[in-house]
């Protein structure tokens, strides 16, 4: 079946849903590309993607979730872990290894000072290439969905797909369906 309502509206009638469960939505523009699902958010930039854009992404985010959270693991001088935590950086765990220290941190959303420095470190790496992100957050199917409407509202992203869970009752088997909307 091809989902092509809009957001505001339900993905898929009650009645033909039966007893599917949304699991995951995706938009996609030019140059980036996000998917939702509860618990986790994967985030692709393009290497071009613009420095405010990417900041624009994650700011709606943090506003919209501020338990969000991203797992950072930088490689850098005993010295440096300090700075990391001093612009709100949450040092998980650390190691050395050969004249560096590898520390893991967490960054929160909810401190601007480190979404800031996030955001700082994704336009270092969008100079390098495209940069892939992994982040945490509480959200449901409908913060999924009100985050992929203030997404859209940017004007440079479009529905792509929902993946929903379908339960056989009947069978007592559990299978996965991919809806896609027109591309």
């Amino acid at each position: 079946m091809v989902i092509s309502a809009p957001l505001h509206q339900p993905l898929m009638p009650y009645a033909q849903r039966g007893r599917q469960e949304l699991l995951s939505l995706e938009i996609k523009g030019d140059g980036a590309s996000v998917t939702l699902s509860q618990g986790a958010i994967n985030l692709w930039f393009c290497k071009r993607l613009d420095r405010s854009l990417a900041a624009r992404i994650l700011i709606i985010i943090s506003r919209l979730d501020s338990t969000a959270e991203h797992e950072k693991e930088v490689a850098c001088s005993f010295e440096r872990i300090s700075e990391y935590e001093s612009n709100g950086y949450i040092l998980t765990s650390y190691a050395k290894k050969g004249s560096l220290y590898h520390a893991i941190f967490v960054v929160p959303f909810s401190n601007p000072k480190a979404l800031e420095k996030f955001i700082d470190s994704i336009a270092e790496d969008l100079k390098k290439g495209d940069v892939r992100i992994a982040l945490h957050w509480g959200g449901g199917k409908s913060r999924m969905k009100i985050t992929c409407q203030e997404l859209e509202r940017l004007g440079c992203f479009h529905f792509t797909n929902a993946v929903y869970k379908e339960e056989l009752v009947k069978q007592g088997q559990t299978k996965e369906s991919r809806k896609s909307a027109p591309r």
